[in-house]
């Protein structure tokens, strides 16, 4: 006998063992006599059906020690044309996706498609997209239409013929594969961590909230955070019901695939529609709760191990697609300058585009920036990863918010026959901690002022006050604190410690001048007066060194660009202030940022512009220009250079409070005198107790990456022109005065800015580069990319497709840092069934403790309000719905699929064409929720809970074979005489083995392992 000549690696030795079997069955047939001889022709009819049912596993065990001897494959299905049953669900046919490293003109990787369900014909090698199957099954006399699950329509399978050596069909074969990792396993998934033993979601500020806290152990699931209470209909992110409590309790019980309705307390009878209703089809369960269960749960998934590798995706170079990942952990572990080179370089070859496209006006290397950052967001100290003019990492240090010199002339004095004037400056700087995390530390700052001091008295030269000729140790000249390093003068170190998101002026430099104006002899008028001028060409700017580091460099300052005027017989001090990432430009025609100060260092084409001062100074606490710009505004300050309101940022955010509550009625203390120094104690009493929730930069310092969805963390210094739309007036609608929103001041053209409900603007396509612009964003991974960078082989999201985490939650290094990942309980979202992808995604948001509400657009300060800002309230939010918790996420998914990549996943969209991951559009009709203020962290924990518990892939499934033994035939179109048939369902694990030291599989120890076997 002999198998068809069918397609090319369906072929096994197994195969003929089988058909040998076959063979032997068929020559004892000739050796049966007796009265028993009808009675052991229809047994051997019937072991022949089995041996036929035997080869269609074997079919597929040969399928799968081929497809998925690597890891690159993926598992996805698609449906016939119409169905088989009207009314009925369609069953879905899965294939296997090999991606091949060629691309076609438009530069998408063609697919090749393997059936795991019997077809005459496979598709035909294309760009991915799921295949028709009409066309593969053959005529009806080729096929076979058979019922499996009951809740989907009938399976169509092919025919697949055993032929003896004379040519003819003695037996055939059918075989439907249905993924098993389609749903959920409830003996791993869930928890009764919460209050009454109810589900529980990790908190911030654990950094990966699709993942259990705990290390890695048998009790400890990886998948405990999978929601389980959300296949119950009734149940709600706040109200989650009995079910999943059941669930968890009945574990014990979960002793087969079909066991999940006795583990949830779905008692018989179970009844089920035999017409459709709603959204329930033929052969649902009647029991809204009981078809959830059937829909959604599954047990018995095997765990394995996996090679995380690079898909084969549009965006990906085919050099890189279907190599290994990176995994962050071993990178982390490396030389950091290597490090952040493998990791630049990585990226840069897997994705050609990425750095040129968004780099925009951004002066250093853009990919070792980010991954500077990166690093620092995960080591365990608070150093900077930083090599000068190219890359500096953000790790849990101080930012400059704000600058004061205050220049003091102290009077006239006559020494040695010769006038002196005398000065004192006093430079102050506001350090702001923008992480999460305490610091503590020495700073020091550098010693630049570019105000010269022209003609007067006998004087004729240009005096420069922070020239080698007056800073250099002479006592006849200057005293001061300073010491040269690097070429700058320093002042002395500062040993401070600063809460999470707490700011603190603090005195940096304190020098007195005694300059020389000519011999006593010639007549100098007290009324004579002066000025100092701080001239565009003379501007200087001030560096910050954390622990002798170099992290912060305001590139230039001009503080005042139209004098400073003095007599000569009137002592007096005045102080200016510049604020770094907010202003700049001269008077008048000021560029204005959201005052993000991690971007100064970065903007070199212009001067950092001053802030008056006193008035619009807010020492050791958030900035407002109060006095001249946001107190003139009306009561929605839409003057947006008048604040600093990371709630406004394109990341989003919470504003740190002006003052205590209760301490205050309307004001806040400024100061009155500019001889003041702003460190002064008389506004401790009304310093606000910071808080590390409100802290705009989150840093782990874990020392590792439990999930690679933290990149989304990562700074991203976002250098582009920003744009923006006409905005609506205070009822909503139509559009307030273009000059009022663009804060023009002296007929200057400033950029349009943001008032109560819209943030800073998002980087839209074709705006232009901007060596001025930036501050405010971290990537975009998990919810809306900036449109510009929304395209494939440019969105942040694609980092995702390059790195791992190795086993993440493991106390073992060696595991963390290897070249494997565990899967245990993953759902592929690819063949996800709705109730199983809601259970990833339920749950109220954890990842941002201050979650809130606008409840009032107002920028008024009160005691209840003492932000400065718009009054808001807590909140609790949960996943975006429709009739059931996370439908929403649940339903875009499914309509976006098949993925062959995370960047894929990260972008889904509603029917409506609205992004559904971390876009507050999406919560806008849940109860008393319109304007919600949250985190970058909060916007993508739904995306990281459903990344982290998801794959693309399977290795468990379920084969439902049909195996017919028939009278000898010639003809295989025919309808032939079926002598017996059997009907066999296999559970089965792709199983990958042991595998190789680097991660990859030895074929030797990779095998197709039957976990369970029953008849249908």
């Amino acid at each position: 006998m002999r198998l068809s000549n069918r397609q090319s690696g369906f072929t096994l030795p197994a195969v003929l063992v089988v058909v040998g079997a076959l063979l032997i069955l068929a020559v004892g047939l000739l050796l049966v006599v007796g009265i028993e001889r009808d009675t052991a022709r229809s047994f051997v009819d019937r072991q022949r059906a089995e041996l036929a049912a035997r080869a269609g596993l074997e079919d597929l065990r040969g399928i799968f020690a081929t497809e998925a001897a690597n890891d690159d494959f993926i598992v996805f299905h698609s449906t016939l044309n119409g169905t088989i049953t009207p009314g009925a669900d369609p069953a879905p046919h899965l294939f296997i996706g090999r991606g091949q490293n060629t691309v076609n003109a438009d530069k998408v990787f063609n697919y090749r498609y393997i059936p795991l369900f019997s077809t005459k014909t496979k598709p035909a090698d294309a760009p991915f997209s799921a295949p028709k199957i009409d066309a593969i099954t053959g005529g009806p006399a080729e096929r076979i239409d058979f019922t499996t699950l009951p809740f989907h329509d009938k399976v169509r399978a092919s025919w697949l013929p055993v032929m003896d050596e004379k040519g003819r069909m003695v037996a055939r074969y059918a075989y439907w594969v249905e993924d098993l990792q389609a749903r959920v396993d409830p003996a791993i998934a869930g928890n009764k961590k919460g209050t009454g033993e109810t589900h529980a979601r990790v908190e911030w500020p654990f950094p990966a909230p699709g993942l259990n806290d705990q290390s890695e152990s048998d009790d400890e699931p990886a998948l405990n955070q999978i929601a389980l209470f959300a296949l119950d209909p009734a149940a709600t992110d706040a109200v989650q019901g009995e079910l999943g409590k059941t669930l968890f309790k009945n574990r014990p019980l979960l002793v087969s695939p079909d066991s999940q309705l006795a583990a949830a307390g779905i008692r018989p009878p179970l009844e089920r529609l035999k017409t459709a209703s709603g959204n329930a089809t033929i052969g649902d369960l009647t029991d809204p709760k009981a078809r959830a269960v059937e829909r959604g749960l599954v047990s018995g998934i095997q765990p394995y191990l996996e090679q995380p590798i690079v898909p084969h995706a549009q965006g990906i170079d085919p050099s890189v697609a279907g190599q290994p990942k990176l995994n962050l952990n071993k990178l982390l572990t490396d030389s950091r300058s290597s490090a952040v080179d493998d990791f630049a370089d990585w990226v840069d070859k897997a994705l050609p585009r990425f750095a040129d496209e968004r780099e925009g006006g951004f002066p250093e290397d853009y990919l070792k920036t980010l991954a500077a950052n990166t690093f620092d967001y995960a080591d365990e100290d608070s150093e900077s990863t930083l090599n000068e003019g190219s890359h500096r990492g953000i790790d849990s240090f101080p930012f400059i918010s704000e600058i004061v010199l205050q220049v003091g002339y102290t009077g006239k004095t006559v020494r040695a026959n010769r006038h002196i004037l005398n000065f004192r400056f006093r430079l102050f700087v506001e350090l702001w901690n923008m992480s999460n995390q305490p610091v503590s530390g020495s700073a020091r700052c550098s010693y630049e002022v570019g105000i010269p001091l022209g003609s007067i008295g006998s004087l004729a030269d240009v005096v420069d006050f922070d020239s080698p000729e007056l800073l250099n140790s002479n006592p006849d000249k200057s005293t001061h604190n300073l010491a040269i390093i690097g070429g700058r003068y320093f002042g002395p170190a500062s040993n401070i410690t600063l809460q999470p998101d707490q700011y603190r002026f603090i005195p940096v430099a304190d020098v007195t001048y005694f300059i020389d104006v000519g011999p006593s002899s010639s007549p100098l008028a007290n009324s004579t007066e002066f000025t100092l001028t701080e001239l565009e060409s003379a501007a200087r700017g001030l560096s910050l060194q954390w622990n002798g580091q170099l992290v912060e460099r305001v590139p230039f300052i001009v503080r005042d660009p139209y004098g400073l005027t003095y007599k000569v017989g009137t002592p007096r001090t005045h102080a200016k202030a510049t604020i770094p990432g907010h202003s700049y430009g001269s008077f008048g025609q000021e560029i204005n940022n959201m005052g993000d100060p991690r971007i100064s260092r970065y903007i070199l084409t212009n001067r950092a512009a001053e802030n008056e001062y006193p008035g619009n100074s807010s020492p050791n606490r958030r900035t407002v220009r109060r006095s001249t710009i946001y107190n003139s505004d009306n009561a929605r300050k839409t003057k947006h250079f008048g604040r600093v309101l990371p709630s406004e940022w394109p990341d989003g955010g919470h504003d740190s409070p002006i003052a205590p509550p209760g301490s205050l009625t309307t004001t806040f203390p400024l100061l009155s005198d500019d001889s003041i120094a702003p460190t002064s104690a008389q506004f401790s009493n009304h310093v606000p107790t910071p808080k590390a929730e409100n802290a705009p930069q989150r840093i782990s310092n874990l020392g590792r990456f439990y999930s690679v969805s933290e990149l989304g963390r990562t700074y991203d210094p976002v250098m582009w022109q920003p744009t923006y739309s006409d905005l609506p007036d205070e009822s909503g609608s139509g559009n307030r005065d273009t000059k009022e929103l663009r804060g023009d001041r002296a007929g200057g053209v400033a950029a349009r800015m943001p008032t109560e409900r819209n943030q800073w603007p998002t980087v839209a396509v074709g705006n232009d580069k901007a060596t001025q612009h930036g501050g405010g964003n971290t990537l975009r991974i998990g919810r809306p990319e900036h449109p510009k960078f929304d395209f494939p082989g440019l969105r942040a999201a694609h980092l995702l497709d390059l790195f791992h985490a190795g086993e993440s939650r493991s106390v073992d290094a060696a595991k963390r840092e290897g070249n494997v990942a565990q899967m245990e309980g993953h759902v592929n979202l690819n063949t996800a069934s709705e109730d199983a992808i809601r259970t990833l995604a339920a749950g109220i948001l954890n990842q941002d403790p201050e979650l809130r509400r606008v409840t009032n657009w107002s920028h008024q300060i009160t005691n209840s309000n003492p932000a400065f800002a718009p009054a808001t309230s807590k909140i609790e939010l949960g996943t975006p719905t429709r009739d059931k918790a996370a439908d929403r996420i649940a339903e875009a998914i499914i309509r976006s699929r098949p993925f062959t990549s995370a960047a894929e996943l990260s972008a889904v969209k509603d029917e409506d064409g609205v992004q559904v991951f971390g876009n507050p559009e999406i919560y806008r009709n849940n109860p008393g929720v319109r304007d919600i203020q949250w985190t970058d962290a909060a916007a993508e924990e739904v995306f990281a809970r459903v990344y982290d518990a998801s794959t693309f892939r399977s290795r468990n499934f379920r084969v439902w074979v049909v195996g017919q033994a028939i009278s000898p035939t010639t003809s295989t179109t025919a309808t032939p005489i079926v002598l017996a048939e059997v009907r066999k369902v296999f559970s089965v694990f792709a199983d990958p083995g042991e595998r190789n030291p680097d991660g990859t599989i030895s074929p030797a120890n990779s095998k197709l392992r039957i976990i369970h076997e029953n008849d249908f």
